[in-house]
């Protein structure tokens, strides 16, 4: 018989791991969107940049978290995940101080630089991470995971809300407060060496990258970020900027815009931990793409805030939808020992669009104003949205790497 003692150190040598995890995720999460959200105003309002500028310096941080992703997908291994995210949330912390202390184009560009680096590195070490916890079904664990990424994003924008309404706006001040969180999530993580460990050999060879690109699952679950990330970006690059030009908010009101987004995304992950749609997920993703779409028409045509408060529910549904049933489908479908390499595939994909679309996007509100913005990502949504529902994988469940070991109680929603 085990006694209670014996009970109770064990689940907290699974349940102390899970959560410092949990916590790293909040606190680097929230200080990443902090930066992503502001970066945009302090080009314009504090360095005097112009719409195209900022679309340069937006897209090359998103050049460089494409080419860590891509680094990653080929090299990333279970002994190095702990080494790279300690470097990639150093690097969020350093991409803040740059940012703040600069003052002109060169110092924007390179804060951008640290930033894409850091975001390429931490976010599919969290991810892989998130699918390998004992004792915590899978699917559950992930979808916790993802809710502890939208609790941060939903705090995150009201705290920096509340620092800007002390602070007489100050953008840098409010980039500023979120120093210490990142400092305080490198600490933590380094706490996590020990419970970092590979996963149970399965006898499988790794899935060559051909063979991974061809996985319908791991298409599914491309395309589905991809046609939400156009819209993501254009939120969180420019979502500010429209709410002030567009819809007469003000910097404090534009943050609380934020906050109700993410407070709705928080709100559907969280439902996804109470009850995960298992293999039904290719039916929630295209769910989420016709949610897209309104809530990016919405967004568009709309002058009064209660349209832009609007366009913010409708947008933060799939944003709590996607992400995690893609990371569930990926971790699902394919052999363990290639997830980190797949989630790093998925980030490098949908990274990318990071590099165009910031480019298009500021040259549009440059000569069309900022509601054009919206107008002009409805294109990417029908298109990819078309392809969506046009992708069918369980017609090759059997196949293409698909993880059948009956043995793995990951597989087991409890």
């Amino acid at each position: 018989m085990i006694s209670s003692g014996t009970a109770h150190k064990r689940f907290a040598s699974k349940a102390v791991p899970f959560l410092t995890l949990l916590a790293v995720t909040a606190l680097f999460r929230s200080s990443q969107n902090a930066f992503q959200t502001t970066i945009g105003p302090i080009g314009y309002a504090v360095l005097n940049l112009s719409p195209s500028v900022i679309g340069v310096g937006i897209a090359i941080a998103g050049g460089l978290t494409t080419l860590v992703n891509v680094i990653l997908a080929v090299r990333l291994r279970t002994s190095r995940l702990h080494m790279t995210g300690l470097i990639g949330i150093f690097a969020l912390a350093l991409a803040i101080v740059v940012i703040v202390v600069g003052d002109n184009t060169t110092s924007f560009i390179i804060s951008g630089v640290i930033f894409g680096s850091a975001g390429g590195m931490v976010m599919p070490v969290l991810a892989t991470l998130a699918g390998r916890v004992e004792g915590v079904a899978r699917d559950r664990a992930i979808s916790a995971y993802t809710v502890a990424l939208s609790a941060s994003l939903a705090v995150g924008p009201f705290f920096e809300s509340v620092v800007l309404s002390v602070n007489h706006d100050s953008l840098k001040g409010g980039l500023l407060s979120f120093l210490p969180f990142p400092l305080l999530a490198l600490l933590l993580f380094g706490s996590l060496r020990r419970s970092i460990k590979p996963p149970r050999s399965s006898g499988e060879m790794p899935l060559p990258s051909k063979r991974l690109a061809k996985n319908p699952h791991f298409r599914l679950a491309v395309v589905s970020l991809l046609l939400y990330q156009v819209p993501f970006i254009a939120v969180t690059a420019f979502g500010a900027l429209i709410a002030h030009y567009e819809y007469g908010a003000t910097v404090a009101l534009a943050q609380l815009s934020f906050t109700v987004f993410f407070l709705v995304s928080l709100v559907t992950r969280s439902m996804l931990v109470w009850r995960h749609p298992g293999e039904r997920e290719g039916l929630m993703l295209r769910f989420s793409a016709l949610l897209t779409f309104a809530g990016t028409l919405v967004l568009a045509v709309g002058h009064h805030l209660i349209f832009l408060f609007a366009a913010m529910i409708l947008l933060g549904v799939p944003h709590g939808l996607v992400y995690p049933l893609a990371i569930s489908t990926v971790a699902r479908t394919i052999p363990p020992r290639d997830v980190p390499r797949a989630n790093a595939a998925m980030s490098a994909a949908t990274s990318a669009a990071s590099v165009i679309s910031p480019l298009i996007l500021g040259e549009i509100a440059s000569l069309f104003g900022y509601s054009a913005i919206s107008l002009l990502t409805l294109v990417p949504i029908f298109v990819l949205g078309i392809w969506l529902f046009l992708l069918n994988p369980n017609r090759s469940r059997a196949t293409n790497g698909v993880n059948n070991d009956p043995a793995d109680p990951s597989k087991t929603l409890s």
